[in-house]
């Protein structure tokens, strides 16, 4: 976002999330790039390649522009002492998205259920299907929580729509996945596609689970889904939508309803909530407001200093909560994109 600083000159454009990814990869140099690059699906990987291929060369005051924010990021992080982790976690969600950047900050930060099935990663969603298709519903259910989200979207989406509503309900209700199933998986893999990973017991967010897999879906199918696990409990039903519908999901309100939403949000709350927001979402919420109150925002968060963690999402919290209320009454649409076209 090109911004006026105090003597009025205009900053340079900032460096698109995927771009300052890929700065960093070619400033790390090919090994630590390589050894980045395993723990990103097959689709970042693309996208992050093709923002390489674009780069002529890393000149001097962009690559400054980087390791500026990288550094100004690390102390602003250090400052809400949450730990490395954290941080950790933090960059890798600006840079790649919250559902991507998030699973791989999963695996760099040592989630061992993520590295057992790394080599699934990278067979075809057709292949897996095949793989699937004549096992049992709670076999499948497993297989696909255990995948990347997009990935087991995607998986799903080839399976009869009767078996697509049957397996992310089953997703939905998982709890813990006793050794006797993952044994099964384990040989399952083995015997149909020669993966030979080590699998064991691990506890699950299915909930949770079921809500990335959905949002890897189109709409019509998102829709027939949660109908049908409404019928069954209209109360997970709820709390996988609610799942599904996270801060960085503003960015596809059209500008018109961003202007109406933030016409319902009290200007204490927003501070607060940006302080926690990807790059891309600031963006989305600045360029819908007035010069004036961008500015006087823009100082408001500056001024605030550190603000606890749980202090954000409580505010990014009651900001999705009008949003709903918004959407519910028909004033706004939560879709999957765009702006309005007249």
């Amino acid at each position: 976002m090109a911004n006026a600083n105090a003597s009025g000159a205009t900053a340079a454009p900032a460096i698109p999330g995927c771009e300052k990814a890929a700065l960093l990869l070619l400033m790390m140099g090919e090994n630590y790039a390589a050894k980045v690059l395993q723990h990103i699906s097959p689709d970042d990987v693309e996208r992050i390649g093709s923002a390489m291929a674009n780069i002529k060369r890393v000149d001097n005051q962009r690559a400054v522009e980087v390791v500026k924010d990288f550094h100004e990021s690390a102390a602003s992080e250090n400052s809400l002492a949450v730990g490395v982790q954290s941080y950790v976690r933090k960059m890798f969600t600006n840079a790649l998205g919250e559902q991507k950047g998030g699973s791989l900050a999963k695996r760099v930060l040592g989630d061992e259920a993520g590295s057992e099935m790394d080599e699934l990663r990278w067979v075809e969603p057709e292949a897996l299907m095949q793989m699937l298709k004549d096992e049992h519903p709670q076999m499948i259910a497993i297989t696909l929580a255990h995948l990347e989200q997009e990935q087991a979207g995607k998986v799903l989406a080839q399976f009869p729509e009767a078996v697509q509503n049957d397996v992310v309900y089953r997703v939905a209700n998982m709890k813990t996945i006793p050794d006797a199933a993952m044994t099964q998986l384990q040989n399952v893999l083995k015997k149909k596609l020669s993966v030979t990973a080590k699998l064991k017991s691990r506890d699950i967010d299915g909930a949770a689970a079921a809500a990335g897999i959905i949002n890897a879906l189109d709409s019509d199918a998102e829709t027939r889904i949660l109908d049908s696990v409404a019928k069954n409990n209209q109360e997970l039903s709820t709390k996988i939508q609610d799942l599904m519908f996270v801060f960085s999901n503003l960015i596809n309100i059209s500008d018109k309803g961003m202007q109406q939403l933030l016409r319902e949000v009290s200007s204490d709350l927003l501070p607060i909530a940006l302080k926690g927001a990807s790059e891309e979402v600031r963006e989305k919420i600045l360029r819908n407001m007035s010069k004036r109150a961008r500015e006087m925002l823009v100082d408001d968060m500056e001024a605030r200093g550190p603000i606890k963690i749980s202090e954000v999402e409580q505010a990014q919290k009651e900001i999705l909560t009008i949003a709903r209320s918004l959407a519910d009454s028909g004033q706004i649409d939560l879709g999957r994109g765009g702006d309005d076209y007249i």
